[in-house]
């Protein structure tokens, strides 16, 4: 396992992050700490959860992260934890969640569910471009002031608004957004037919990531197996078949598991190694989260948190 420290903290993470968004909904709890602990065992340090992940079950908002607070209680560890609030409720996606109320709320929660003083790490995890940057600057401001969050980052934000926001924070001479989740891939996504509220990786995006060093901690970083399922000539789910082998889509990706097939065939690189691989050679911090259901899953995903793809590899991969 490699480290990094993320630029502008002193959040020492391992160059994978393990989500918790099948923990404790569709992973039980005792396949959710063999999970946790073969991960740490491995050198993991960093894990990603959010108020909202597992509030669809039975037990409610915040199940994931009680889920992890859990284990850790009961296995003390060294770990970098992210979570993510001000998600809008379920039934009503289109309604933001962002007030200083709101916001408020889900900070106090997520402390006590993961059975931690201060947070680590906290995202947005929509945006509501309703609301001014400068007024949730200064909510988070005063929440890193008050000790409840170390730093602060977004998920499913488009770049303008990740621009407006840093742009105010450098007029404050806030530290702002220290990191930021896209749905990103190797593939390219094709949204049109899913959560209108996710936001994926582009060009203006990275660009910005490039230019400002900001993290990126892509979700849906191996495109929920379509690499491996087209290399093993397996069925492609409808979610995955909806926004990664579309018409709009699909041709480019198949395009492109070809090439990871041929260069990791080269390379000595299982696809896995290659799709994870991609991002982690990019040329501004990227650390890919991981979401595996079994140990098996976990235990390949591991295989490439040390691969390091040169600049012409990845190149490659870009067929377009």
């Amino acid at each position: 396992m490699r480290y990094l420290t993320l630029p502008r903290t002193n959040l020492r993470v391992s160059t994978l992050c393990l989500g918790a968004g099948n923990l404790g909904a569709g992973v039980s709890e005792s396949d959710s700490f063999a999970l946790l602990d073969q991960f740490f065992d491995a050198g993991g340090t960093f894990l990603d959860t959010a108020a909202i992940y597992a509030a669809w079950t039975s037990d409610g908002k915040g199940s994931s992260e009680r889920l992890i607070g859990k284990w850790l209680a009961s296995r003390p560890k060294d770990a970098v934890i992210g979570t993510k609030g001000g998600h809008p409720e379920l039934h009503s996606m289109n309604v933001g969640r962002l007030t200083r109320r709101e916001i408020e709320a889900d900070v106090a929660d997520s402390p006590k569910n993961l059975g931690v003083e201060t947070l680590d790490l906290w995202y947005f995890h929509r945006d509501d471009p309703a609301v001014p940057v400068e007024e949730l600057l200064d909510i988070m401001e005063s929440l890193v002031a008050a000790g409840k969050i170390r730093y602060y980052g977004c998920s499913n934000w488009k770049t303008a608004r990740m621009r407006e926001f840093q742009d105010a924070a450098q007029a404050r001479s806030a530290r702002g957004f220290v990191a930021n989740q896209p749905l990103w891939s190797l593939a390219q996504s094709d949204l049109s037919g899913s959560d209108p509220t996710l936001v994926a990786m582009n060009a203006e995006m990275r660009d910005f990531h490039l230019n400002n060093s900001l993290a990126a901690i892509p979700y849906s970083s191996q495109a929920n197996g379509f690499f491996q399922k087209i290399a093993e000539n397996r069925p492609l789910s409808r979610g995955i078949t909806t926004t990664y082998d579309s018409e709009a889509v699909g041709a480019l990706n198949r395009a492109r598991a070809a090439q990871v097939e041929n260069l990791g065939a080269h390379s000595g690189l299982s696809v896995t190694q290659m799709v994870l691989g991609y991002l982690l050679s990019q040329p501004f911090p990227v650390v890919p989260i991981i979401g595996p259901r079994t140990v098996a899953q976990l235990e390949n995903s591991l295989s490439a948190s040390e691969v390091k793809l040169s600049a012409e590899q990845v190149a490659a991969l870009e067929t377009n």
